[in-house]
C-alpha cells in the first residue's frame, strides 16, 4: 500500500502505472469472449458519424472505454483527483480526449468545454453517477448537456460471468480474464430544450432506469447459460 501511494506521488510513477493498467485492461477485454444483445442497435451508433453522449455507471469504468466506436473523437469527463495522471495516460493510450471537471470542482468550465467539443462534431463521455456517488443515481449534468447542444444519451452496459467486486463507494467491478460477457448499448434518448423543472427530474429518472434495466438483461443473459 505505501508503494502505491508512492507511485502515485511520483508524475514517471503515475505514467508507468497508466501504461501497466492499459495493458492489464486491454488483455483482460481482448480475452473476453463478448456478445453484443443488441447488434442492430449498436451498427446503427457505429455507423453514424454524429456526435453522441455516452455514459456507463462508474463501477463499470475498467473496461468501458473500449466500447467506444473508434469512427468516432471522443472526450471522456474525469475529476482532477491526485491519480488522474494514471486515467490520463490509460486514456490517451486508448485514443481518447480528456476534460477535467465534476460537480464538485471545475463543473463549469467542464461542461462549457463539453458543449464546445459536442458543437464540434465529436461525442463525450460520462459516468453519471461519478465522481463520489451516490452509486447508480443519475446527476442532472449530462441531461442539461443533451438539453443545451440536442445530442442524443447512449447508455452503455456491460457485464462478465467472473468478476471480482472492490469494496469501494461504487463497488467497483474488475472482471476475469477468459470470462464469457456480453454489452450493450441503449436505444438514443434525446432531452427537449423547453422543460419543466419536474420534466427534467423525469428525464433523469429516465436515464437511470434504462441503465439499470439494460444491466439486469445482461446479467438475466448469463444467469439462463
Amino acid at each position: 500500500m505505501k508503494l502505491i501511494k508512492r507511485i502515485n506521488k511520483s508524475s514517471v510513477g503515475q505514467k508507468v502505472l497508466g501504461f501497466i493498467i492499459f495493458i492489464i485492461t486491454k488483455f483482460i477485454f481482448t480475452s473476453i469472449k463478448w456478445e453484443c444483445l443488441d447488434l442492430n442497435n449498436k451498427n446503427l451508433i457505429f455507423k453514424n458519424k454524429k456526435p453522441y453522449i455516452f455514459c456507463c455507471w462508474h463501477n463499470k469504468l475498467f473496461l468501458g472505454p473500449h466500447f467506444l466506436p473508434k469512427n468516432l473523437t471522443h472526450n471522456v469527463l474525469i475529476s482532477g483527483h491526485s491519480d488522474a495522471l494514471v486515467t490520463v495516460i490509460l486514456l490517451k493510450l486508448l485514443k481518447l480526449n480528456i476534460i477535467f471537471g465534476s460537480s464538485m470542482k471545475g463543473g463549469t468550465n467542464a461542461f462549457l468545454k463539453m458543449v464546445k467539443s459536442i458543437r464540434k462534431g465529436e461525442s463525450v463521455s460520462i459516468t453519471p453517477d461519478g465522481p463520489r456517488g451516490p452509486r447508480e443515481k443519475v446527476k442532472e449534468g449530462i441531461i442539461k448537456l443533451a438539453q443545451v447542444t440536442g445530442a442524443p444519451i447512449i447508455p452503455l452496459v456491460w457485464y462478465t460471468e467472473k468478476y471480482k467486486k472492490l469494496n469501494s463507494w461504487d463497488q467497483f467491478i474488475i472482471p476475469y480474464p477468459f470470462s464469457k460477457g456480453s454489452y450493450l448499448f441503449g436505444k438514443a434518448i434525446f432531452i427537449e430544450r423547453k422543460l419543466s423543472e419536474q420534466q427534467l427530474k423525469v428525464k433523469k429518472q429516465k436515464v437511470e432506469n434504462v441503465l439499470k434495466n439494460l444491466t439486469l438483461l445482461s446479467e438475466k443473459k448469463h444467469k439462463k447459460e
